[in-house]
C-alpha cells in the first residue's frame, strides 16, 4: 500500500523538527504531510526531503487539519493514511506496525496508549469513561478513543469521514466505525505512552461538547 503520514501542527515550532527528522530517518521514502493549522507564525519549512507543507490561513482545529491532510493524500494516490501528533508524544518507530496492519487488510488501526505511572489520573479516568460511553452508544470498544495515533484505509475514509473540526474528531471516527462495524475491519494495539504536557489535550469543556455531539452522531 502507498501510505502517507499526516501531521497536524499548531504553534509547534520547537517540537515538530525533531518529530520530522526522526520520522524521515526511519522511513526515508514515506510521504509526510504537515498541515500548519493557522499557527500564529507560519511554521518554517524545514529542509527535510519528502515533506509536503499545507497551511490553513486561520486556526480551524485538529479535525479540520486531519481532513485537509486526508483529502490531499487520497487525491494524490494514497491507499492509506496514518495520523500522528506533532508534539513528540507519538514515537515514529510505531509507524511500521500501522503499515503492517493496513497491508494485512485492516480498515482502521488504533494505537492505544499504555497506562503508565506518568499518566495523569484525570486522563486515565476520562479515557476509560469515554471508551465505555461510546461503546454503550455505538457498540465499539476502543480502550483509548482519544489517542490521535491511528490509521485508516482509503475505503474506510468514505465511511468514517468526520464533521468535527476540533478535538471531537477522534471520538467521531469511532462512532462512525460503530455504525459501519459490519463493513469495516479494525484493530487496536498498544503504543508507548509519552506525555509531553499533562495539561495539554482535551479539556472538560471539550469532553462535554463531544458527549453532546455524540447524540447527533447517533441520529445522523
Amino acid at each position: 500500500m502507498k501510505v502517507f503520514v499526516i501531521i497536524p501542527a499548531y504553534n509547534e515550532h520547537y517540537r515538530l523538527p525533531a518529530v520530522l527528522e526522526k520520522t524521515r530517518r526511519l522511513y526515508p521514502r514515506l510521504p509526510l504531510v504537515v498541515v500548519d493549522d493557522g499557527s500564529e507564525h507560519p511554521i518554517k519549512k524545514l529542509t527535510i526531503p519528502g515533506i509536503i507543507w499545507l497551511r490553513h490561513q486561520v486556526n480551524l482545529g485538529k479535525g479540520a487539519s486531519l481532513k485537509t491532510g486526508a483529502e490531499y493524500s487520497f487525491s494524490h494516490g494514497a491507499d492509506g493514511v496514518i495520523f500522528m501528533d506533532s508534539d513528540g508524544q507519538h514515537d515514529p518507530v510505531e509507524i511500521k506496525k500501522f503499515i503492517d496492519y493496513l497491508n494485512r487488510g485492516s480498515d482502521l488501526v488504533f494505537g492505544s496508549r499504555r497506562p503508565s505511572l506518568d499518566t495523569p489520573l484525570v486522563r486515565l479516568l476520562g479515557k476509560k469513561l469515554s471508551s465505555v460511553y461510546i461503546n454503550l452508544l455505538f457498540g465499539v470498544y476502543i480502550s483509548d478513543i482519544l489517542s490521535g495515533f491511528r490509521a485508516l484505509s482509503r475505503s474506510a475514509y468514505g465511511y468514517v469521514k468526520w464533521d468535527s473540526s476540533r478535538y471531537g474528531v477522534e471520538s467521531e471516527m469511532v462512532a462512525r466505525l460503530g455504525k459501519y462495524r459490519k463493513l469495516l475491519k479494525y484493530v487496536e494495539f498498544p503504543v508507548e505512552t509519552i506525555y509531553i504536557d499533562k495539561y495539554k489535550g482535551v479539556t472538560v469543556v471539550d469532553a462535554l461538547k463531544i458527549f453532546s455531539h455524540s447524540l447527533w452522531w447517533k441520529l445522523s
